[in-house]
Protein backbone atom coordinates (compact mmCIF):
# COMPACT_ATOMS: atom_id res chain seq x y z
CA UNK A 1 0.00 0.00 0.00
CA UNK A 2 1.20 3.49 -0.92
CA UNK A 3 2.39 5.96 1.91
CA UNK A 4 -0.82 7.76 1.50
CA UNK A 5 -4.47 7.08 0.40
CA UNK A 6 -5.19 9.77 -2.53
CA UNK A 7 -6.96 7.23 -4.75
CA UNK A 8 -7.04 3.07 -5.87
CA UNK A 9 -5.46 3.06 -8.68
CA UNK A 10 -2.02 1.43 -7.32
CA UNK A 11 -3.84 -0.57 -4.38
CA UNK A 12 -4.11 -4.36 -5.62
CA UNK A 13 -7.04 -6.90 -4.35
CA UNK A 14 -5.00 -8.61 -2.12
CA UNK A 15 -3.95 -5.22 -0.30
CA UNK A 16 -7.61 -4.58 -0.22
CA UNK A 17 -8.99 -7.70 0.91
CA UNK A 18 -5.88 -7.35 3.70
CA UNK A 19 -7.01 -4.39 4.71
CA UNK A 20 -11.10 -5.41 4.99
CA UNK A 21 -9.91 -8.58 7.35
CA UNK A 22 -7.83 -5.89 9.41
CA UNK A 23 -10.86 -3.85 9.94
CA UNK A 24 -12.74 -7.38 10.84
CA UNK A 25 -9.83 -8.32 13.39
CA UNK A 26 -11.00 -4.91 15.04
CA UNK A 27 -14.08 -5.59 15.97
CA UNK A 28 -14.84 -6.93 19.40
CA UNK A 29 -15.81 -10.31 19.89
CA UNK A 30 -19.35 -10.02 19.65
CA UNK A 31 -19.28 -7.90 16.79
CA UNK A 32 -21.07 -4.90 18.15
CA UNK A 33 -18.19 -2.50 19.03
CA UNK A 34 -14.30 -2.07 18.17
CA UNK A 35 -11.60 -2.86 20.32
CA UNK A 36 -9.62 0.02 21.83
CA UNK A 37 -5.50 -0.74 20.89
CA UNK A 38 -2.98 1.83 21.49
CA UNK A 39 -1.00 1.16 18.86
CA UNK A 40 0.02 4.53 17.62
CA UNK A 41 0.42 6.93 20.54
CA UNK A 42 3.90 8.46 19.07
CA UNK A 43 1.43 9.68 15.81
CA UNK A 44 -0.73 12.77 15.53
CA UNK A 45 -3.53 13.18 12.70
CA UNK A 46 -5.01 16.37 12.31
CA UNK A 47 -8.24 16.83 10.11
CA UNK A 48 -9.16 19.77 7.70
CA UNK A 49 -12.62 19.06 6.21
CA UNK A 50 -13.27 22.32 3.93
CA UNK A 51 -16.90 20.82 3.06
CA UNK A 52 -19.52 19.79 5.85
CA UNK A 53 -18.91 15.89 6.59
CA UNK A 54 -20.66 13.67 9.45
CA UNK A 55 -19.87 10.06 8.79
CA UNK A 56 -16.62 9.92 7.38
CA UNK A 57 -14.99 12.94 10.09
CA UNK A 58 -16.36 10.96 13.16
CA UNK A 59 -15.49 7.84 11.64
CA UNK A 60 -11.68 8.66 11.52
CA UNK A 61 -11.88 10.54 14.83
CA UNK A 62 -12.94 7.86 16.25
CA UNK A 63 -10.72 5.44 14.62
CA UNK A 64 -7.67 7.42 15.65
CA UNK A 65 -8.87 7.43 18.79
CA UNK A 66 -9.41 3.47 18.93
CA UNK A 67 -5.68 3.25 17.94
CA UNK A 68 -4.15 5.73 20.60
CA UNK A 69 -3.34 8.65 18.04
CA UNK A 70 -3.88 12.31 19.22
CA UNK A 71 -6.44 13.59 16.99
CA UNK A 72 -6.64 17.33 16.10
CA UNK A 73 -9.86 18.60 14.11
CA UNK A 74 -8.95 21.61 12.73
CA UNK A 75 -11.48 24.49 13.28
CA UNK A 76 -11.46 25.91 9.81
CA UNK A 77 -13.68 28.56 10.66
CA UNK A 78 -11.87 30.36 13.52
CA UNK A 79 -8.42 29.52 11.58
CA UNK A 80 -5.93 32.20 9.73
CA UNK A 81 -7.56 30.65 6.82
CA UNK A 82 -10.51 33.36 7.04
CA UNK A 83 -7.65 35.97 7.44
CA UNK A 84 -6.20 35.06 3.41
CA UNK A 85 -3.60 32.20 5.10
CA UNK A 86 -3.80 29.40 2.01
CA UNK A 87 -4.45 25.42 2.61
CA UNK A 88 -0.67 25.34 1.75
CA UNK A 89 0.59 27.50 4.69
CA UNK A 90 -1.69 25.91 7.16
CA UNK A 91 -0.20 22.28 6.66
CA UNK A 92 3.29 23.46 6.40
CA UNK A 93 2.49 24.82 9.85
CA UNK A 94 1.19 21.76 10.84
CA UNK A 95 3.91 19.83 9.21
CA UNK A 96 6.84 22.01 11.85
CA UNK A 97 4.75 21.63 14.49
CA UNK A 98 4.90 17.84 14.25
CA UNK A 99 1.50 16.48 12.59
CA UNK A 100 2.55 13.04 11.06
CA UNK A 101 -0.82 12.91 8.94
CA UNK A 102 -3.27 15.14 7.07
CA UNK A 103 -7.03 13.87 6.57
CA UNK A 104 -8.62 16.67 4.10
CA UNK A 105 -11.89 16.91 2.70
CA UNK A 106 -11.84 19.88 -0.34
CA UNK A 107 -13.77 20.82 -3.06
CA UNK A 108 -11.34 21.15 -5.69
CA UNK A 109 -8.44 18.47 -6.63
CA UNK A 110 -5.73 19.37 -4.59
CA UNK A 111 -4.11 16.94 -2.03
CA UNK A 112 -2.14 14.99 -5.22
CA UNK A 113 -0.08 18.20 -5.14
CA UNK A 114 -0.32 18.84 -1.58
CA UNK A 115 1.14 15.14 -1.15
CA UNK A 116 4.15 15.90 -3.47
CA UNK A 117 4.98 19.17 -1.77
CA UNK A 118 5.11 18.13 1.66
CA UNK A 119 6.77 14.49 2.31
CA UNK A 120 7.15 14.57 5.87
CA UNK A 121 3.30 14.37 6.56
CA UNK A 122 1.21 11.26 4.95
CA UNK A 123 -2.18 12.06 3.12
CA UNK A 124 -5.52 10.58 3.55
CA UNK A 125 -8.27 11.62 0.46
CA UNK A 126 -11.70 11.99 2.99
CA UNK A 127 -13.52 13.39 -0.64
CA UNK A 128 -11.80 15.72 -3.07
CA UNK A 129 -14.87 17.77 -5.61
CA UNK A 130 -16.67 14.75 -7.56
CA UNK A 131 -13.11 13.12 -8.18
CA UNK A 132 -13.03 10.31 -5.52
CA UNK A 133 -13.46 9.25 -1.79
CA UNK A 134 -11.01 6.51 -1.45
CA UNK A 135 -11.79 5.07 2.09
CA UNK A 136 -15.99 4.93 1.40
CA UNK A 137 -15.38 2.71 -1.90
CA UNK A 138 -13.06 0.44 0.93
CA UNK A 139 -15.76 0.74 3.16
CA UNK A 140 -18.53 -0.51 1.10
CA UNK A 141 -16.50 -2.88 -0.53
CA UNK A 142 -16.33 -4.50 3.44
CA UNK A 143 -19.68 -4.10 3.38
CA UNK A 144 -20.96 -6.09 0.24
CA UNK A 145 -17.99 -9.09 1.57
CA UNK A 146 -19.95 -9.25 4.93
CA UNK A 147 -22.96 -10.46 2.27
CA UNK A 148 -21.67 -11.60 -0.78
CA UNK A 149 -19.28 -14.76 -1.86
CA UNK A 150 -17.72 -13.21 -4.81
CA UNK A 151 -17.62 -10.18 -6.26
CA UNK A 152 -16.78 -11.75 -9.42
CA UNK A 153 -20.53 -13.01 -9.79
CA UNK A 154 -22.10 -9.67 -9.05
CA UNK A 155 -24.49 -7.52 -10.79
CA UNK A 156 -24.20 -4.16 -9.38
CA UNK A 157 -26.45 -1.03 -10.01
CA UNK A 158 -25.53 2.15 -9.20
CA UNK A 159 -28.70 4.48 -9.35
CA UNK A 160 -28.89 9.14 -8.82
CA UNK A 161 -26.72 11.48 -9.70
CA UNK A 162 -23.75 9.93 -11.17
CA UNK A 163 -21.87 12.73 -12.87
CA UNK A 164 -21.26 14.96 -9.44
CA UNK A 165 -20.50 11.99 -6.99
CA UNK A 166 -16.97 11.49 -5.79
CA UNK A 167 -18.34 7.92 -4.13
CA UNK A 168 -19.23 6.63 -7.38
CA UNK A 169 -15.50 7.18 -8.49
CA UNK A 170 -13.37 5.43 -6.51
CA UNK A 171 -15.93 2.73 -6.48
CA UNK A 172 -15.23 2.15 -9.98
CA UNK A 173 -11.81 2.21 -9.11
CA UNK A 174 -12.56 -0.29 -6.50
CA UNK A 175 -14.33 -2.62 -8.04
CA UNK A 176 -12.62 -2.95 -10.85
CA UNK A 177 -9.84 -4.35 -8.90
CA UNK A 178 -11.71 -7.19 -7.21
CA UNK A 179 -13.74 -7.84 -10.10
CA UNK A 180 -17.86 -7.83 -11.01
CA UNK A 181 -20.11 -9.25 -13.98
CA UNK A 182 -21.51 -6.24 -14.83
CA UNK A 183 -22.37 -2.77 -13.81
CA UNK A 184 -25.61 -0.96 -14.61
CA UNK A 185 -25.71 2.70 -14.33
CA UNK A 186 -29.29 4.32 -13.74
CA UNK A 187 -30.94 7.74 -13.16
CA UNK A 188 -31.72 10.61 -15.31
CA UNK A 189 -29.22 11.32 -18.16
CA UNK A 190 -29.10 15.50 -17.12
CA UNK A 191 -27.41 13.68 -14.34
CA UNK A 192 -25.17 11.00 -15.68
CA UNK A 193 -23.83 12.41 -18.69
CA UNK A 194 -20.16 10.76 -17.91
CA UNK A 195 -21.72 7.72 -17.92
CA UNK A 196 -24.27 7.17 -21.02
CA UNK A 197 -21.16 5.98 -22.90
CA UNK A 198 -18.67 4.44 -20.87
CA UNK A 199 -16.46 1.75 -21.05
CA UNK A 200 -17.00 -0.03 -17.95
CA UNK A 201 -20.53 -0.61 -17.61
CA UNK A 202 -24.33 0.15 -19.64
CA UNK A 203 -26.26 2.89 -18.80
CA UNK A 204 -29.89 1.86 -18.75
CA UNK A 205 -32.29 5.11 -17.85
CA UNK A 206 -35.32 2.77 -16.97
CA UNK A 207 -35.10 1.67 -13.64
CA UNK A 208 -37.16 -1.52 -13.61
CA UNK A 209 -34.63 -2.74 -16.55
CA UNK A 210 -31.62 -1.48 -14.67
CA UNK A 211 -32.70 -3.27 -11.35
CA UNK A 212 -33.10 -6.82 -13.09
CA UNK A 213 -31.76 -9.46 -11.23
CA UNK A 214 -29.73 -6.86 -9.58
CA UNK A 215 -27.35 -8.40 -6.56
CA UNK A 216 -25.68 -4.57 -5.50
CA UNK A 217 -27.74 -1.66 -5.51
CA UNK A 218 -26.14 1.51 -4.56
CA UNK A 219 -28.39 5.07 -4.33
CA UNK A 220 -26.39 8.37 -4.52
CA UNK A 221 -27.19 11.27 -3.18
CA UNK A 222 -29.56 13.77 -5.17
CA UNK A 223 -28.45 17.49 -4.14
CA UNK A 224 -32.21 19.08 -3.68
CA UNK A 225 -31.17 21.87 -5.81
CA UNK A 226 -30.30 19.90 -8.85
CA UNK A 227 -33.61 19.09 -8.98
CA UNK A 228 -35.30 22.05 -9.67
CA UNK A 229 -32.22 23.63 -11.21
CA UNK A 230 -30.59 21.03 -13.35
CA UNK A 231 -33.58 18.66 -14.46
CA UNK A 232 -35.72 18.82 -17.37
CA UNK A 233 -38.49 16.98 -15.08
CA UNK A 234 -40.46 17.86 -11.68
CA UNK A 235 -38.97 16.58 -8.30
CA UNK A 236 -42.43 14.42 -8.18
CA UNK A 237 -41.20 12.46 -11.68
CA UNK A 238 -37.89 12.13 -10.67
CA UNK A 239 -39.35 10.18 -7.43
CA UNK A 240 -41.70 8.08 -9.74
CA UNK A 241 -38.86 7.05 -12.22
CA UNK A 242 -35.83 6.41 -10.12
CA UNK A 243 -36.66 6.35 -6.55
CA UNK A 244 -35.75 3.12 -5.12
CA UNK A 245 -38.43 2.04 -2.37
CA UNK A 246 -40.14 -1.30 -1.99
CA UNK A 247 -42.11 -1.61 -5.03
CA UNK A 248 -39.11 -0.47 -7.39
CA UNK A 249 -36.45 -2.98 -6.00
CA UNK A 250 -38.55 -5.67 -6.97
CA UNK A 251 -36.79 -6.39 -10.30
CA UNK A 252 -33.76 -7.11 -8.33
CA UNK A 253 -32.62 -10.89 -6.65
CA UNK A 254 -34.44 -11.45 -3.23
CA UNK A 255 -30.95 -11.45 -1.84
CA UNK A 256 -30.22 -8.05 -3.43
CA UNK A 257 -28.32 -5.85 -0.71
CA UNK A 258 -29.15 -1.85 -0.88
CA UNK A 259 -26.30 0.31 -0.35
CA UNK A 260 -26.15 4.51 0.35
CA UNK A 261 -23.07 6.47 1.37
CA UNK A 262 -24.90 9.27 3.11
CA UNK A 263 -26.84 11.39 4.34
CA UNK A 264 -29.53 10.01 2.84
CA UNK A 265 -32.70 12.21 1.10
CA UNK A 266 -35.43 10.29 2.50
CA UNK A 267 -38.29 10.46 0.28
CA UNK A 268 -36.28 11.15 -3.00
CA UNK A 269 -33.94 8.65 -3.82
CA UNK A 270 -35.25 6.21 -1.07
CA UNK A 271 -37.94 5.72 0.85
CA UNK A 272 -38.41 5.17 4.33
CA UNK A 273 -40.01 1.98 4.32
CA UNK A 274 -36.36 0.41 2.45
CA UNK A 275 -34.17 1.37 5.73
CA UNK A 276 -36.22 -0.86 7.56
CA UNK A 277 -35.35 -3.89 5.02
CA UNK A 278 -32.92 -6.96 6.21
CA UNK A 279 -31.32 -6.28 2.43
CA UNK A 280 -30.92 -2.30 3.06
CA UNK A 281 -27.13 -2.57 4.71
CA UNK A 282 -27.01 1.46 5.01
CA UNK A 283 -26.12 0.60 9.01
CA UNK A 284 -23.55 -1.56 8.32
CA UNK A 285 -21.52 0.75 5.61
CA UNK A 286 -21.45 3.28 8.85
CA UNK A 287 -20.32 0.46 11.40
CA UNK A 288 -18.11 -0.69 8.73
CA UNK A 289 -16.31 2.71 8.29
CA UNK A 290 -14.83 2.90 12.02
CA UNK A 291 -13.11 -0.57 11.37
CA UNK A 292 -11.75 0.24 7.24
CA UNK A 293 -10.56 3.45 8.90
CA UNK A 294 -8.64 1.97 11.39
CA UNK A 295 -7.15 -0.84 9.09
CA UNK A 296 -5.98 2.54 6.61
CA UNK A 297 -4.53 4.25 9.44
CA UNK A 298 -2.30 1.22 10.86
CA UNK A 299 -1.56 0.30 7.52
CA UNK A 300 -0.06 3.74 6.40
CA UNK A 301 1.40 4.20 9.83
CA UNK A 302 2.88 0.73 9.91
CA UNK A 303 5.08 1.91 6.84
CA UNK A 304 6.65 4.87 8.43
Amino acid sequence: MPLHLLNLLNISKKEIFSLIDLANNFKSENMSEYRQENLFPDKTVASIFCEPSTRTKLSFQIAAHNLGVRFLDFDLDNSSIQKGETLEDTIEAMAIMGVDMCVLRHPESSIHELAKKFTRIQFINAGEGSVGHPSQALLDLMTIKESKDKFENLKIAIVGDLDHSRVVSSFMEAIQIVGYKSITFCGHPDLCKNYIDNSIGMFEPDLEIALQEADVVMALRIQNERLAEKLSISSSDYIERFQLNIDSLKPANKDVILLHPGPVNFGIELSKEVVELDNCKIKNQIFNGVGMRMAILTKLFSQT
